[in-house]
């Protein structure tokens, strides 16, 4: 259970950095880190400080929001014993209807919630975003 509270912790310093980004606080010049993105935002995790950002204020839509949103709230499922990494769950066709990026899976197509979670994760797959509530 203290691995499940730890990924909980990063699942929400990932959602809260997300949704709520610092205001950067020094003027300094932002090293050049190679990163090809519209926005990103580096933070140090225990106060908050602000190590590097690009585009902080620019709104962008939350699709990975979302998902990391949809990954707490099965963590919450299985930390309450509502829900087992070794559940199976169907994918179902609202999350096909996503498009996106996906696991190339099928309407109705089972895989267990330890496989879907990391589709989630790792391929930022819409198809593995179970129905759970």
């Amino acid at each position: 259970m203290k691995k499940l509270k730890k990924i909980k912790r990063v699942i929400c310093a990932a959602l809260a950095a997300a949704m709520f980004p610092a205001p950067a606080l020094a003027a300094e010049p932002e090293p050049e880190l190679g990163i090809n993105a519209k926005a990103a935002l580096l933070m140090e995790a225990s106060t908050g400080e602000v190590l590097y950002e690009i585009n902080p204020d620019e709104q962008l839509p939350i699709a990975s929001v979302t998902k990391i949103m949809t990954m707490l709230l099965i963590m919450e499922e299985i930390d309450a014993g509502r829900l087992n990494l070794d559940d199976m769950v169907s994918v179902s066709e609202n999350a096909m209807s996503y498009g996106g990026s996906t696991m190339f899976l099928e309407t109705g197509e089972q895989l267990s919630v330890n496989d879907m979670l990391k589709g989630i994760a790792v391929a930022s797959a819409n198809d593995g975003c179970p129905p759970l509530l």
